[in-house]
């Protein structure tokens, strides 16, 4: 019996599926008889749904699983699919660049959410709302100011920068929430394991005290 080597056999397709599923799927091809071929077809199929043993029921996986056995012979397949061929032209074919949204912002820092606050605000006829969404609007430019500059802030810079991004329309009137917003700083994380370890240790010592007669 001559040895076969794949380094010696045809590059795979799709080789989550594995070799055999694909000598499995080119013998398809040799088959005459449609009705038969077909039905050998469902067999690869069931053959090829091992890979996915938790979604076999998934009617998205059997289209998918259908439209890899048409790739697999190169869209030569002929058979009374559940499903019709795929066009290659449309499965091969490369997605579009996706363009990157870069708009000119001066306020950077602020994000574009805040300036699009601002936008929508400037739409509001004056009213209570409109004031309690301005108030809001700064709390949060405060907030997003506090991430950049891990320093105090001076609150006039914050409704100076409120008036010239609406163009002078937004004006905070009750400037004594924005200074009761409390941003805290340099908020060191609680190193929970080092803190389990000094624990484990203390505990370690109390137990050795206590094998040699310790309190």
């Amino acid at each position: 019996m001559k040895m076969e080597y794949n380094t010696a056999s045809p590059l795979m397709i799709i080789p989550e599926y594995g070799r055999h599923v694909q000598k499995m799927a080119q013998y398809l091809l040799t088959i005459k008889d449609r009705k038969e071929r077909t039905r050998g077809a469902n067999t690869v199929i069931q053959t090829m749904t091992q890979v996915h043993p938790y979604a076999k029921d998934s009617e998205e996986l059997r289209r998918k699983l259908w439209d890899h056995l048409y790739i697999i012979t190169d869209y030569k397949l002929e058979v009374d699919g559940p499903y019709p061929k795929p066009l290659p032209e449309l499965i091969e074919a490369k997605p579009k660049r996706m363009e990157y949204p870069v708009a000119a912002m001066r306020y950077r820092h602020y994000g574009k959410i805040i300036s699009g606050l601002i936008k929508k605000a400037m739409e509001y006829k004056d009213s209570g709302e409109k004031d309690a969404l301005v108030e809001s609007i700064a709390s949060l430019m405060k907030k997003a100011y506090m991430t950049w500059n891990q320093s105090s802030v001076n609150d006039q810079a914050i409704i100076s920068d409120l008036t010239e991004m609406s163009g002078g329309k937004l004006i905070l009137k009750d400037t004594t929430k924005l200074s009761n917003v409390y941003v805290p700083l340099n908020v060191k994380p609680v190193n929970t394991f080092n803190r389990k370890n000094k624990k484990n240790k203390n505990n370690r010592g109390k137990d050795k005290k206590r094998r040699h007669g310790g309190f």
